[in-house]
């Protein structure tokens, strides 16, 4: 029985995606239990043949090559998987050692209640399992990483339950997948860390407008949650003041250190004022510029330091 899907949306970048599905095969878990989903929406012919050639020797890998336009890849990738869970699995993301099984143990010992998991990789530094009981709780325990794919999974029942001509939201689809089930008893947030990126860079990360996305759009599906009556203005305030550290955040990184990215970083002007405050947002973000400085100090030190080792 296939108790995990792990999904791969991919454009086709090979220095990524063989890497991570190479640190899958060589974990130690039953391939009777778990799946591989791939699915190609980029235009690498070499990646095309490679995958084809790399498929072959391993049973449990699916692979497909869609025409899904940009995020809505990830929905292909669920649509194919078999498994009784459906993992979101970013093309850049090697996994821990042991990972898959922890996965696959968590489902076994889920099943019965089919909470929804958020799995949110440490970047809550909590390293714990937060169990919530209302869908309000957990919205706001998210904050603002209910924008981050890689932490999504989904029973395949409840994926099951959102109408096949449903129509996704172009940015972030998971994010219909993530609060589709807003009446269950039971809802996790789980802060162990199961993965690591192969490059923590954001040079190829897309191209689509940075400040847009996180300023207005992220912002709008919340808002909606708030409006449909699934949670509290508590919760829908608690989460514009996440976007809004975001924004300072990447504000501080693309627009005043001038950190190498592949964003759009436009539409900062235009956006301010739709949700966030433009004055707070850059207080916010130069009371971050000393600690970032020292970082940025401390990482150069560190790299002369390697170099001369």
């Amino acid at each position: 029985m296939k108790y995990l899907s792990l999904c791969l949306p991919t454009n086709g970048i090979m220095e990524w995606v063989f890497p991570v599905l190479d640190e899958i095969f060589r974990q130690d878990a039953d391939i009777n239990e778990y799946e591989v989903i791939v699915t190609d929406n980029g235009n690498n012919q070499e990646f095309f043949e490679r995958i084809q050639e790399y498929s072959k020797s391993r049973s449990n890998l699916i692979y497909k090559k869609t025409n899904a336009f940009l995020f809505e890849n990830q929905i292909e990738a669920l649509r194919l998987a078999t498994g009784e869970y459906l993992k979101f699995l970013n093309h850049r993301s090697i996994l821990e050692p042991g990972s898959i099984q922890w996965m696959i143990d968590m489902v076994k010992e889920t099943a019965d209640e089919k909470p929804v998991i958020y799995f949110s990789n440490g970047t809550l530094k909590s390293e714990k399992r937060q169990t919530f009981g209302s869908f309000d709780e957990f919205v706001r325990g998210l904050g603002h990483y209910a924008s981050w794919t890689t932490g999504v999974g989904v029973w395949k029942t409840d994926f099951e339950k959102i109408p096949t001509n449903h129509v996704y939201n172009k940015i972030s689809p998971h994010s219909d997948v993530l609060f589709a089930e807003r009446q269950k008893e039971k809802y996790i947030i789980d802060d162990k860390i199961w993965s690591h990126d192969i490059d923590t860079s954001h040079t190829q990360k897309g191209e689509y407008d940075l400040y847009k996305t996180f300023g207005a759009e992220e912002i709008t599906i919340t808002l909606h949650l708030y409006i449909d009556g699934d949670i509290s203005a508590k919760t829908l305030k608690h989460v514009m003041r996440a976007y809004e550290n975001l924004i300072a955040d990447f504000y501080l990184k693309f627009n005043v250190f001038h950190r190498p990215c592949s964003y759009v970083l436009d539409s900062f002007e235009d956006v301010m004022g739709i949700f966030l405050r433009k004055k707070r947002v850059l207080f916010m973000a130069y009371i971050k510029m000393p600690k970032m400085l020292v970082v940025k100090a401390y990482n150069k030190l560190r790299k002369l330091k390697n170099k001369n080792d």
